[in-house]
């Protein structure tokens, strides 16, 4: 009798695993198709008006930031540069001085605020215009020529994603929640890094079915400290009706006195062999560090911030030179231009990296006396004070490098 009560639960715990195995995959592909639909809802919209709150926190940061655009689009298939023509405020409410205007016309590329603008030709300067684009912020499953964040028909069969969804109300509006995520993912080599959750969530309306909200959170593990990244994006309105004059240079206020683009001039690096500028500048306890006390010494300055992926990438390699050759005569220290020591809890964020070299802190008109054009940047100075090598960027190929050069001043 018992031996045939045992065998009656293990086939109702089969029958409830069968079960709960067939709701997943019904949900699963409820949801993907939720998403293909509203995607080719998407890709049918060849113009609009739309206004979007987007409250966004980087990896670095704890702080939550917002920021309102109001942008008219119109999608141009041809086009190689943003694939759309645009014009677009953005604002960030309580700064005022923050905001600014962006109008591509598809031969121009102009930005102004209220009194100045600087414009560029997209003949003439494309590469560049390319370089920066990545920095304007759109509602990409509108504008975007991916849909982003929508998946498209690959992702959707790649089966390290799981779906799910639900009904909700976002604004009294019937919506379909549908989010997708994704944990296995492969680590980065080159910056030292572990990306451990990618998940996306749309607000996706049910008469429309266009995604009136989505959110994308990312978490990435950093050394020994976990990092997280989250952006929403909200419509607060959406019109595919545009007025066209928006979208030329005579909607540019008269009032604007604009400019040609000039190319920003790199400052030469700090010549080989010259003193290296003298600096006083406090550690994180409250100590003064002065260079010129250092005389006598192989330095070592490693121009650096916490939100700059090479940077960190960098500070294991950077804490090992440390340790071997602090005992040798010679000084590492990190120097932050850009990190505010208190706010931006800097203690905490060196702890968790195992960092016990010297940081100091200074503002950005160091970095500028230095002909800093990029991060990290390390500065090898010799037992007189002066420059032996300045080397920019960080790349784990580069660390023979580094410590040949660091050898060759102990000679």
């Amino acid at each position: 009798m018992q031996h045939h009560i045992i065998k009656f639960l293990a086939a109702l715990a089969l029958g409830a695993m069968l079960m709960t195995t067939t709701a997943c995959a019904q949900s699963n592909d409820e949801a993907k198709n939720v998403l293909r639909l509203s995607r080719e809802k998407c890709k049918s919209i060849q113009q609009g008006h739309y206004v979007m709150e987007h409250w966004e926190k980087f990896m670095s940061d704890k702080d939550t930031n917002q920021t309102i655009y109001t942008c008219d689009f119109r999608k141009v298939r041809r086009d190689r540069l943003f694939g759309k023509v645009f014009a677009m405020q953005d604002e960030t409410p309580g700064h005022p001085e923050w905001n600014g205007y962006t109008l591509y016309t598809g031969e121009e590329f102009v930005t102004y605020s209220d009194s100045t603008g600087e414009v560029m030709s997209c003949k003439k300067w494309k590469d560049e215009i390319k370089s920066i684009r990545h920095n304007y912020t759109f509602y990409e499953a509108l504008t975007h020529r991916s849909c982003d964040p929508l998946p498209d028909d690959k992702q959707l069969a790649d089966n390290s994603y799981t779906y799910s969804i639900s009904d909700t109300m976002l604004d009294d509006k019937p919506c379909h929640l549908v989010g997708y995520r994704k944990t296995d993912w492969e680590p980065n080599k080159d910056f030292g890094t572990q990306t451990i959750r990618v998940e996306v969530q749309l607000w996706i309306e049910k008469l429309s079915m266009l995604p009136i909200q989505y959110t994308i959170e990312i978490d990435i593990v950093e050394q020994a400290d976990t990092l997280h990244q989250y952006d929403r994006f909200k419509l607060l309105s959406f019109d595919t009706v545009i007025d066209e004059s928006r979208l030329t240079l005579a909607s540019i206020p008269a009032s604007v006195k604009l400019k040609d683009y000039e190319p920003y001039e790199e400052p030469e690096p700090l010549a080989e062999g010259t003193l290296a500028p003298d600096w006083s500048l406090p550690t994180l306890t409250g100590d003064t560090v002065r260079l010129a006390d250092l005389r006598g010494k192989v330095v070592l300055l490693d121009f650096f911030y916490k939100s700059c992926a090479p940077c960190c990438a960098a500070l294991p390699f950077l804490q090992s030179i440390h340790e071997k050759y602090k005992d040798n005569g010679v000084v590492l220290l990190g120097i932050d231009p850009i990190d505010d020591p208190v706010k931006d809890e800097m203690a905490d964020f060196l702890a968790k990296r195992s960092v016990t070299y010297t940081v100091l802190f200074s503002d950005r008109e160091l970095s500028s006396t230095y002909h800093i054009v990029g991060y990290p940047t390390l500065f090898f100075i010799d037992h007189d004070g002066k420059i032996a090598k300045v080397q920019s960027g960080y790349h784990p190929t580069l660390e023979a490098t580094i410590e040949e050069q660091l050898q060759k001043l102990l000679e």
